[in-house]
């Protein structure tokens, strides 16, 4: 069972097809940013921008 599968018995069709049209913004990719980005990928999200700014 792929990981799609696994999360359309939690979420159904109409939750995955929300998660595939969203777009997430994450603002700052350190430590915690980028593991949140690496996670919001995993659940399906469509699009995602990443923002970072070093001094």
């Amino acid at each position: 069972m792929e990981w799609l599968s696994r999360t359309e018995l939690l979420l159904g069709k109409e939750g995955i097809e929300k998660l595939q049209k969203a777009h997430v913004l994450v603002a700052g990719v350190g430590g915690v940013g980028s593991y949140a980005a690496e996670m919001i990928v995993r659940a399906g999200i469509g699009e995602i921008t990443l923002i970072d700014a070093m001094w």
